[in-house]
């Protein structure tokens, strides 16, 4: 026996070809694959939910999502006629109005044309003096961005400016002339998850190959990011060691002085944009005679910190129901974005004596997501002053409110309908985990308490890197699938953020599987309770979520009717050797080394297909530009299951990154394609 030999080497799998994205014989499979889908899929239904769809992501009634830099609010606006879109700004007063005046910056289409490369908008950083920016350009919507210097007042890009070519990375301003860089432009400026290893100083007139390294770490780690405080009274660099996806070192360095590194935990979150260290440590943390407990938040005077105290005051302080999501710094003080058993509310929380007071904000809704932003003051001494607050609920269109301390939030913009919510009723429901723990999911659908016979029901979820699920608008699935009467169900399980730290360490590494058996719990709790049966109930994810429900074909497969499984890691084994799939392994586990491969292999689908398994039927989709899910795991998992002819359908984008959302068109094709495959399997839907 070979002892040498690694799981992640692949050998004896014989579709490892089909990981050469390019490969001729690799790309002429997907060819095949596709076409036998769109003949399956692609009937008048489809052709009308496309239609249908298309129309929402392109309607001109939907918000302008802005963000405010100085006196200007920059949107991303894309629709019909600017299919990869077109960056603007107006002012506030403008904004306001049914019809703002915009002024156009930059026109991607027609940069696409000129160029003859197919560019996605990947955002823009603006310099100190609010007169250029880095725009950052990917190619159909990779993770990795070029970078180029664009004039604001001419509107267009400065002859013989800042470029850095394509890499994953970003820039930042440090002065009208100097960057700062961690663009993983060589392997040796890359870390081996494909990340920035080194932060670089580059100066204007030179190379960016001649770009000072400032900052680097060891190619093991993750990568290293850093962001820039040009507000008056805190200039400061602040450097992010990233160790792997959980463990973070920081370091500050004001101005001419030193670099500190900031004596905290590895497992930490911390927002310093004035002179306040807010922090938000993973674990129970002991400091100056009192523990801040996981995912609790405490302050403490930066300069007084540096100084060698450490009498944090503990701002929030979780409960079993209650987590906190994220944080914002104001002038009126700080913003807590709390997750109540999953519905979100607003505390406000300000300094008093010696310590701080938590006040709940009133006058929002209750059960809704609200996501709370700092709305420009990123050069004010003492912070800014208004808060842009987005309000969405299942069955209610999203809208945007600007809060400014003072009276109620004022409502700038309102969605439209996107579908007839009429009927339509939520309940949170729980299943009951194999451990007892009480795992929570949203049921939707029109008239729930009347439903007296099982529906074609869809159950969603991701249960993976600390992320929560929280109701929003549900503009296409709601049009494609609650107009027809069927339900939606969205689990809310172990591995997820909703109810802190604790809920997603419970479902990590070694107890990864356990996000994937909350999953199914919550499946057999919906035909337990008659909502559906096995044969009418779908599930769905994408990416992490992919992994969930590869899961559900392979190891809970007699509970499901389909499965619709999107831009997933499937193949367990090989995903550290596949563009970012070093980076998790502090989520999955390593499979290079034995202990760890001997609970990785229990969930790798991939290596879970068995001969002679009734498999419901499923479609894997995924797109050749995701540079950060390899599409080897969906061309491999499909290729395997069509060798023991299995039902397995597969689809493959060439266009759109891991989103997948690099145009309209593109996003309103997947869904109607996965909602056709849904009503064919479980809604028993016949050709149209």
């Amino acid at each position: 026996m070979n002892t040498s030999v690694k799981p992640s080497d692949g050998v004896g799998d014989t579709y490892l070809w089909l990981e050469e994205i390019e490969g001729h014989r690799a790309v002429a499979w997907v060819a095949t694959e596709n076409e036998r889908t769109e003949t399956f899929l692609q009937d008048a239904t489809y052709r009308a939910d496309y239609k249908a769809a298309l129309a929402i992501l392109d309607s001109d009634e939907k918000i302008p999502f802005v963000a405010k830099v100085g006196e200007h609010l920059y949107n991303f606006w894309k629709d019909a006629k600017n299919p990869r879109g077109i960056w603007r700004r107006t002012t506030l007063a403008s904004y306001r109005q049914a019809s703002p005046d915009w002024e156009l910056l930059l026109d991607i289409d027609a940069l696409c044309a000129s160029e003859g490369t197919a560019w996605a908008f990947g955002g823009a950083i603006m310099s100190p003096d609010r007169s250029r920016a880095l725009v950052s350009l990917s190619f159909n919507g990779t993770d990795a961005v070029e970078i180029r210097e664009f004039d604001l007042a001419a509107k267009r890009f400065v002859p013989d400016g800042f470029v850095i070519p394509k890499a994953k990375g970003h820039a930042v301003w440090l002065d009208a002339d100097t960057l700062l860089l961690n663009s993983a432009l060589t392997d040796e400026h890359t870390t081996d998850s494909g990340y920035g290893r080194t932060v670089r100083k580059w100066h204007r007139g030179t190379p960016v190959e001649s770009a000072d390294v400032i900052f680097a770490i060891d190619k093991s780690n993750m990568g290293v990011w850093f962001e820039v405080n040009h507000r008056p009274g805190s200039e400061r660099i602040v450097y992010s060691q990233a160790l792997d996806f959980t463990r973070m070192l920081f370091f500050v360095e004001p101005p001419g002085g030193p670099r500190i590194k900031l004596d905290l935990p590895e497992e930490i979150s911390l927002s310093l944009a004035a002179q306040t260290l807010t922090v938000s440590p993973k674990q129970d943390w002991t400091i100056g005679g009192q523990t801040v407990p996981a995912g609790g938040l405490a302050a403490l005077d930066l300069g007084r910190f540096l100084q060698g105290a450490r009498d944090f005051k503990t701002i929030f302080t979780p409960s079993p129901t209650r987590a906190l999501e994220s944080w914002i710094e104001t002038r009126h003080g700080l913003i807590l974005q709390v997750l109540d058993n999953v519905r979100t509310r607003l505390l406000l929380a300000k300094p008093a004596g010696d310590g701080w007071t938590t006040t709940e904000m009133t006058d929002l809704p209750a059960n809704a997501s609200i996501y709370a932003g700092n709305f420009g003051g990123e050069r004010d001494p003492d912070l800014g002053k208004d808060v842009l607050l987005t309000i969405t609920s299942f069955e209610q269109p999203t809208t945007l409110s600007l809060w400014s301390g003072e009276a109620a939030p004022q409502i700038l913009k309102s969605a439209p309908a996107s579908f007839d919510a009429h009927g339509i009723e939520v309940k949170q429901l729980h299943a009951i985990a194999d451990d007892g723990t009480r795992i929570p999911y949203f049921l939707i659908g029109r008239e729930l308490s009347k439903h007296s016979s099982p529906c074609p029901t869809i159950l969603y979820g991701y249960g993976g890197f600390e992320v929560s699920l929280t109701p929003s608008y549900m503009s296409l699935t709601g049009k494609l699938w609650l107009e027809r009467g069927y339900l939606y169900a969205m689990a809310n399980i172990r591995g997820g953020g909703e109810f802190g730290p604790r809920w997603h360490e419970a479902a990590r590494r070694k107890t990864k599987h356990v996000a994937h058996d909350d999953f199914a719990a919550i499946a057999r709790h919906l035909t337990a309770s008659g909502v559906t049966t096995a044969r009418q109930l779908a599930c769905h994810g994408a990416s992490n979520g992919g992994l969930l429900v590869g899961n559900m074909l392979t190891r809970y497969g007699d509970l499901f009717g389909a499965i619709w499984c999107g831009v997933p890691l499937l193949d367990m084994a090989r995903y550290t050797k596949l563009l970012a799939g070093h980076s998790w392994i502090a989520e999955y586990g390593d499979p290079d080394d034995p202990a760890e491969w001997d609970f990785i292999r229990r969930f790798s689908p991939y290596h879970l297909i068995g001969e002679g398994k009734n498999y419901p039927p499923i479609l894997i989709t995924t797109n050749r530009t995701d540079d950060r899910v390899h599409p080897g795991h969906a061309r491999k998992m499909t290729a395997r299951l069509k060798d023991i002819d299995s039902r397995v359908w597969f689809h493959e984008n060439v266009a759109g990154g891991h989103s997948g959302a690099v145009d309209n068109t593109k996003q309103a094709a997947s869904q109607a394609l996965g909602f056709a495959f849904l009503r064919r399997t479980i809604a028993g839907e016949k050709t149209a």
